[in-house]
């Protein structure tokens, strides 16, 4: 290889993963990261992150609740967005359960005021699951100060892994 290419082949891998180019997942792209489950609790469908990317992508600002990260931004799709690419009406609530059994009941009012989103990137990288990933339900707590508050915080349910229509 001359030295040229040498030199650009450096330059490009030094800034392609800073621009968010080149970077790869921390898991399997093909990973089954949220199961969708109807109200009388059947399997809808089982998205990995290529689905979720699939879907138009939404950002919001905020930090995760109770730690000591800063403001992010976050990006992933949008809850509504979801229920409609999947043709489901919009439930009364749901509940959002993560890979530790934690849950909380989202309304259906959260999405039409808030439009919350499951989110798979934090300032551009994907979300490993030492870092609360791979999937979190973010709120725009930037854009709406009123979201201070422990009731949203708990529906703030990082890694995330299924969605209980109800």
């Amino acid at each position: 290889m001359s030295r040229y290419r040498l030199i650009l082949c450096a330059w490009l891998g030094l800034w392609f993963p800073a621009l968010g180019w080149a970077q790869s997942p921390p898991y399997p792209a093909d990973l089954s990261l949220l199961t969708l489950f109807d109200t009388h609790d059947r399997v809808i469908d089982t998205l990995t992150l290529a689905d979720l990317e699939a879907l138009p992508g939404h950002q919001v600002r905020g930090p995760i609740p109770d730690n000591d990260y800063p403001e992010s931004t976050w990006y992933g799709v949008s809850i509504r967005a979801l229920l409609e690419h999947e043709h489901l009406l919009r439930p009364h609530s749901m509940v959002a359960a993560a890979l530790n059994d934690y849950s909380e009941t989202i309304p259906d009012a959260d999405l039409t005021r808030y439009d919350p989103i499951i989110a798979y990137r934090r300032d551009g990288d994907f979300i490993p699951f030492g870092e609360y990933g791979p999937l979190i339900v973010m709120y725009p707590y930037g854009e709406h100060p009123e979201l201070h508050t422990r009731t949203y915080y708990n529906r703030t349910v990082w890694q995330l892994s299924e969605l209980h229509l109800k």
